[in-house]
């Protein structure tokens, strides 16, 4: 992939592309970037690979992004590329043959559900918090927003015992569970 040559192609390649169509194309591609290295990294037997594909994929969707519709969501297109660069990828090495083009479809698939799943259960976290109240939200805060932080960090900021911290934290904790369940519940029923 760090050949001068190669990057003298990408050059020439990319050329046409007008300035507007290329602040768009890196816009969104910025914003989706890191969903398509989730879609196909488990594709690949390493991260240096996935990474390799990645930018392959950022190549192909700029040679081709005159071709994009931007009244339709940008994500699913570039997937499809991802898809194809993952299968181009693995026939040019001749590695991973066992993974078919269905395969590869039901893989990504697979990963839309997981991520729409776990992003449907982040909003309901968030919503579940926005109802705590503002003293149980700051504690949260004290707590997690800073990665290391240790309960008795928390405590002696909070003027508490480590142990009433720790059972006001189980009780919060357990506020948000239910929170989420009932949310889930009326979500599926």
């Amino acid at each position: 992939m760090n050949g001068q040559g190669k990057s003298d192609n990408l050059v020439s390649e990319v050329q046409p592309l007008a300035k507007q169509d290329s602040g768009h194309f890196v816009i969104l591609w910025t914003r989706h970037q890191n969903d398509l290295m989730r879609t196909i990294a488990p594709l690949m037997g390493s991260i240096d690979d996935a990474q390799d594909v990645l930018q392959e994929t950022a190549l192909a969707l700029l040679k081709k992004f005159d071709l994009y519709d931007p009244r339709q969501p940008f994500l699913p297109w570039a997937r499809q590329f991802a898809k194809n660069e993952v299968l181009m990828y693995h026939r040019r090495r001749q590695r991973y043959t066992f993974l078919s083009e269905p395969l590869i479809e039901a893989l990504v698939e697979r990963q839309k559900h997981f991520e729409t799943t776990s992003g449907n259960r982040h909003r309901m976290l968030m919503d579940c918090m926005d109802r705590l109240r503002d003293s149980d939200q700051s504690l949260l805060r004290l707590r997690y927003d800073e990665p290391g932080t240790t309960i008795q960090q928390v405590a002696d900021a909070t003027g508490r015992t480590a142990n009433a911290l720790y059972k006001t934290l189980q009780r919060i904790r357990r506020q948000l569970l239910l929170c989420i369940e009932q949310k889930l519940a009326s979500s599926t029923g």
